[in-house]
C-alpha cells in the first residue's frame, strides 16, 4: 500500500481532468436526457450534428475538425446510413472519397434533437455569468485554437475545398 504519488496541486493545474469531468457529465446527460429516447449513441448524434453544422462533407474533415475518431466517425457513417439518416454519395471531385449529408429523415431528427442538446449544455453552462460564459468559451477557443496542418493542406484551403465541393453539387 502507499499513499498518493502525484501531489494534490499538480493535480490541480492538469486541466485535462476538469474538462474530462465536465464533458463527461454533459455526455452523460446528453445520453440519458435525450439520446436514448432518440436509439442514437452519442457519437452518431455528434457525426450526426457535425453534418447539420458543416454541410455536406467526408469522414475525413469531420474528424479533422472535432474531436471524432476517424475509424469510429466511419463507423457511426455506416449506422446512420443504415438507420436513414445519412446518405453517402460519390464525392465528383475526389472519387475515393464519400460525400455525407442529411436525408429528410435526418434533418428532421437534428431539428428535433438540437434544441434538446442546447438545453442539456445550459443546464450547465447557466451556472456561469454571461461574462464568464464569454470568458469560458474564449479561453477554450484559445486552447483549441492551434493551427492545424494535415497532409499538406491547412484547415482554411481544406474548407474551400469541401465548400467549392458542395457548390459544385449544387449546380449538377
Amino acid at each position: 500500500m502507499h499513499g498518493a504519488l502525484i501531489p494534490s496541486e499538480e493535480i490541480d493545474n492538469f486541466v485535462t481532468l476538469r474538462a474530462r469531468k465536465f464533458t463527461s457529465s454533459v455526455r452523460r446527460a446528453l445520453t440519458r436526457d435525450v439520446l436514448q429516447n432518440e436509439n442514437l449513441a452519442v457519437l452518431e448524434w455528434q457525426l450526426l450534428f457535425s453534418i447539420a453544422r458543416f454541410g455536406s462533407c467526408h469522414v475525413a474533415f469531420v474528424t479533422k475538425h472535432t474531436s471524432i475518431d476517424p475509424a469510429h466517425g466511419s463507423r457511426a457513417a455506416t449506422a446512420l446510413e443504415k438507420m436513414g439518416l445519412i446518405s453517402r454519395l460519390e464525392d465528383p471531385s475526389n472519387k475515393r472519397r464519400k460525400l455525407m449529408s442529411l436525408t429528410p429523415s435526418g434533418i428532421e431528427t437534428v431539428e428535433r434533437i438540437w434544441p434538446k442538446a442546447k438545453q442539456v449544455t445550459a443546464n450547465f453552462t447557466d451556472r456561469l455569468s454571461p461574462e464568464d460564459l464569454e470568458e469560458l468559451k474564449r479561453l477554450l477557443d484559445l486552447l483549441n485554437g492551434a493551427p492545424l496542418i494535415t497532409g499538406g493542406l491547412e484547415d482554411s484551403q481544406e474548407e474551400a475545398e469541401v465548400f467549392q465541393t458542395k457548390e459544385n453539387l449544387v449546380a449538377e
